[in-house]
Parts: C-alpha cells; structure tokens; sequence
C-alpha cells in the first residue's frame, strides 16, 4: 500500500510540476513584454505557478528515491534509459533553480535576467518531458 500512496504522490508532483510549466510558458513571455507598471497580475500568476511547481519538483524529489529503494531495491540494473532520465532531472533541477533566481533579480528590477529566467524555465520544460519519456521507456 505505501508503494501505491508514494507513486501516486510521484503523479500528483509530476502532474503539478508540468501543469504549471505549461502555465509559466505563457505567463513568462508575457511578463518579459509587459511594460513594467502592468506587470503586478503577471508577478502574481508567476510566483503561485512557479511555488506550485517548485512544490511539485519538491515531491518527485522525495518520492523518486522512495519509490526507488521500495520497489526496485535502488535500482541497480535500470539500465541506460534510467540513467538519461536522472542526468534529465538534474538539467531539470538546474532549469528550475535558474528560473527562480533569475525572477527574483528581474523582480527586483534587473531586467537583464529576463532572458535568463526564461530559459531556464525553457530548460526545465523540456528536460522534464524528456525525463517522462525516459520514464516510460525504463518502465514501461
């Protein structure tokens, strides 16, 4: 049973963490265009997305390993396609912790870190998705 609640955590994190990147990818790019005295709405819909999100990343990080060590003995023998989904999670990791830091610079004015921000949500994005597909080919 406790293999059941952590995976279906895992999905809940995964479900929060790729629904509110789909929702950054239109706030951010939105926000970047706005001139500065209408941005308050879009730095309100970014910082919810992106705690939700961080919430999410947060969960995965926990129930991953969990799962891991209960069902698959640490996984040992996953195999190539595991070990491209981990590197992707790293990039993924990364992609989030660029993303929120290069928001709090350009919050606070710097708008030099827009681009920075965007892209890091961009990474974060697509290394997530790829990290699924990797998921689902390891196993599937």
């Amino acid at each position: 049973m406790l293999i059941h609640v952590l995976l279906w955590l895992h999905f809940i994190g995964l479900a929060m963490g790729l629904g509110t990147g789909i929702s950054l990818s239109q706030v951010g790019p939105r926000l970047v265009a706005a001139p500065v005295d209408q941005r308050e709405l879009l730095w309100t819909l970014e910082t919810i997305f992106s705690r939700i999100g961080a919430a999410g990343l947060v969960i995965l990080l926990i129930t991953g390993p969990l799962l891991l060590n209960l069902k698959f003995a640490g996984g040992a023998g996953l195999g190539g396609w595991f070990m491209a989904k981990m590197a992707l999670v790293v990039v993924l990791v990364l992609g989030v912790g660029l993303h929120h830091w290069a928001a709090a610079k350009f919050r606070k004015g710097d708008e030099s870190k827009a681009r920075l921000m965007l892209m890091g949500g961009r990474m974060a994005g697509a290394s997530a998705v790829a990290a699924v597909f990797c998921a689902a080919v390891t196993f599937g």
